[in-house]
């Protein structure tokens, strides 16, 4: 019910989010420009590398929280919560401090420092002041995720994010002033912890009368024992994911950097729709893991595995053959980047998407400490990958330096992990699947483009026409490739079960 209620939810304020949200960078370029948009990209990227300072505690902190919800162990959760209080209120200021010594070196992550009437200093302090504000709230709404309601933390989310965007909307029509705009998405951020932090106490009363007790000494090294493995991982997650803009930047312009920026808006919203599509099952994989069946937790693992193949199948194909002409009705041709450079960014969405069942029975099964220096491998491949073929072949070098490090490291060592000690099983079984899911998705892909060499027109139509088009060819082909396997049959059940739980939620 938990699971039903966190998708529906999550993914209904999403969509509608993202919506606004499309409108709202429409607006801002043809008021502000391509270099705010690239600035604004830029800072956002440099703040995800300060968010290194949270090592992961979060995650292994909410695994804590597992066993102490289910068992209504009170006195124990309060422990875990005052930990959870200290440690971030720590972090947040250290993240302060850190972004506040970035200060003087901004000009040389910049190629050519933008000409606009704002200091880049203020723009920035502003970036680092919304980002550490949530530092000091977040204890409370931990509570609510590790109880399986993240719908509750959703809802309220995205009530404030939406009236954000229509306030900043509001803004840019009647003023044009960027510093307005930011003010106002720090606002939001302050007033949705707040709201947040309330809500979670008025659920959780135990929360008004914390103490001042926190975990004994051996429970808190156990906690840490996860963040150092946590800390390698989230190393990986920040230099896979946050590194990308600052490189643009720095070797190939604000400019560029402002014409990705739009087509990682609408990478960034699939990606948000499926995370939230996929991450309502996080806590209750979780509470299955927990009961130690294995034989169960490896049927759910299989049919996660098989869903998200399927779901990133027909996204990769659909993305791919339609991303320019989406782009090209939103704000036009100007704007386009190559096919090439399309094709890597839709790579390394599908092999992202693709690992997700490996990655969350790894983190919902408290496995951070395997392999936990992997991740610095594919770091470093990254990195210097990116670098390197940033100034050979231009923007795809970056992106295929991106993808590359994710084969190397957790496309293969979440799955191995699972397999070994959870299911303790080859794994040969699960990469056996992956190999033959991407072979379908190849199957699947030579129809839609044979189709798309004849639908050449690009209008609103024609563009809904096309998506219905290729949605439907891969689905079934999908399907006829994969409808008597196991985990189908399973999804099959599972789906209309889904549904009749929907028409009562």
């Amino acid at each position: 019910n938990n699971v039903v209620r966190n998708m529906w939810v999550g993914t209904f304020f999403q969509v509608f989010s993202i919506f606004l949200g499309f409108i709202s960078r429409t607006i801002f370029i043809k008021i502000l420009g391509s270099e705010y948009l690239g600035l604004n990209s830029l800072f956002t990227n440099v703040l995800t590398i300060l968010s290194l300072a949270e090592l992961g505690i979060s995650n292994a902190i909410i695994f804590n929280m597992y066993k102490p919800i289910a068992e209504n162990d009170i006195p124990k959760l309060k422990k875990i919560v005052v930990f959870y209080k200290r440690t971030y209120a720590l972090i947040g200021l250290i993240v302060l401090l850190l972004g506040l010594l970035i200060l003087p070196f901004l000009p040389t992550i910049i190629a050519e420092v933008p000409k606009i009437k704002e200091s880049i200093y203020l723009i920035y302090t502003l970036f680092l002041v919304d980002t550490t504000i949530s530092y000091f709230f977040y204890y409370k709404s931990s509570v609510i995720m590790a109880d399986q309601k993240n719908y509750v933390v959703v809802t309220i989310t995205y009530i404030f994010k939406i009236g954000q965007i229509i306030l900043q909307l509001l803004i840019l029509f009647l003023t044009k002033e960027y510093i307005l705009y930011l003010i106002l998405q720090l606002l939001n951020t302050l007033l949705t912890n707040i709201f947040l932090a309330r809500k979670a106490t008025k659920m959780y009363p135990f929360l008004k009368n914390l103490g001042k007790d926190s975990l004994e000494k051996k429970e808190k090294k156990k906690i840490f024992a996860n963040v150092r493995a946590l800390f390698i991982n989230k190393i990986s997650y920040v230099v896979l994911n946050g590194t990308d803009s600052i490189i643009i930047s720095k070797y190939l312009g604000l400019a560029v950097l402002g014409l990705y920026s739009n087509y990682y808006l609408l990478i960034n919203a699939i990606s948000q729709i499926l995370s939230q599509l996929f991450n309502s099952f996080t806590s209750s994989i979780g509470n299955l893991i927990a009961s130690k069946d294995s034989f169960k937790s490896k049927e759910v693992f299989l049919e996660l595995h098989y869903f998200t193949a399927f779901i990133y199948t027909v996204v990769a194909i659909s993305l791919y053959l339609l991303f320019n002409d989406f782009v090209t009705i939103w704000l036009g041709e100007e704007y386009l980047l190559t096919k090439v450079v399309v094709l890597t960014i839709v790579t390394d969405l599908y092999i992202k998407g693709v690992q997700f069942s490996g990655t969350t029975f790894r983190s919902a099964s408290g496995n951070f400490r395997y392999f936990r220096y992997m991740p610095i491998v594919g770091a470093i491949i990254n990195v210097v990958i990116s670098i390197i073929l940033a100034q050979k072949i231009g923007l795809a070098g970056i992106f295929i330096g991106t993808f590359v490090s994710r084969l190397v490291t957790t496309t293969w060592v979440d799955p191995y992990v699972v397999y070994k000690n959870i299911f303790k099983e080859n794994v040969f079984e699960y990469f056996l699947k992956y190999f033959k899911y991407l072979v379908i998705l190849l199957i699947c892909f030579i129809p839609c483009y044979f189709v798309s060499k004849y639908l050449t027109t690009i209008s609103i139509l024609f563009f809904i026409l096309k998506g219905f088009i290729y949605v439907f060819l891969t689905t079934s082909i999908f399907i006829i490739l994969t409808f008597k396997t196991n985990e189908f049959k399973a999804l099959k059940g599972r789906a209309m079960f889904f549904l009749r739980k929907l028409r009562k939620v």
